[in-house]
């Protein structure tokens, strides 16, 4: 059974667009190491029946806590062009935290490329009045920006770094092709 059967089934629109965010294994892998070296000093002060062992323990479970639920928690933005809403949603499946955007407040889709060799510097935002929504990193900035301009209706605005060229050298590579 697909998904869009699923969301047919339990009659909740398809999103046309979902952006799903990754794991951050860089606060993730310090979290568990701080909670390891925690639970380290506590079974250490617990082996020379210092007291101390039990606030270390605290300090462990606290951080290892933290570890855990920053590798489950997911946030995500979906696009639903039928009811011209996107969604962030931010969770673990039922107990997540939801709020939607009306098309309406969307000025444009802001599109940064920093550098032209490495495209994990670009980033997509939505512009919207009050606030800025930052997109999920992507492997394809240029293709999910218009992507996601075409579906809301708005304007596409690029903003490129020092390391493109200028616009000149840019059309030229367009009219010389």
């Amino acid at each position: 059974m697909s998904r869009r059967e699923l969301f047919e089934e339990h009659d909740v629109p398809c999103p046309d667009l979902v952006l799903r965010a990754p794991a951050n294994w860089t606060a993730i892998l310090f979290l568990a190491g701080l909670g390891g070296l925690h639970l380290g000093m506590a079974s250490h002060a617990f082996l020379h029946q210092r007291w101390e062992g039990f606030l270390s323990l605290i300090f462990g479970v606290v951080f290892m806590a933290a570890a855990i639920a920053c590798a489950v928690i997911r946030s995500d933005v979906a696009v639903f062009r039928e009811t011209a809403r996107i969604c962030l949603r931010t969770g673990i499946r039922r107990f997540r935290y939801e709020r939607a955007i009306s098309f309406d407040r969307v000025r444009s889709i802001r599109l940064t490329l920093m550098n032209q060799r490495n495209v994990s510097d670009s980033r997509i935002e939505v512009v919207c009045e009050g606030e800025v929504i930052e997109c999920p990193p992507t492997a394809v900035p240029r293709q999910e920006a218009l992507c996601l301009a075409l579906l809301m209706n708005v304007r596409l605005v690029k903003v490129y770094g020092y390391d493109c060229p200028d616009v000149s050298e840019r059309l030229d590579k367009l009219t010389n092709a």
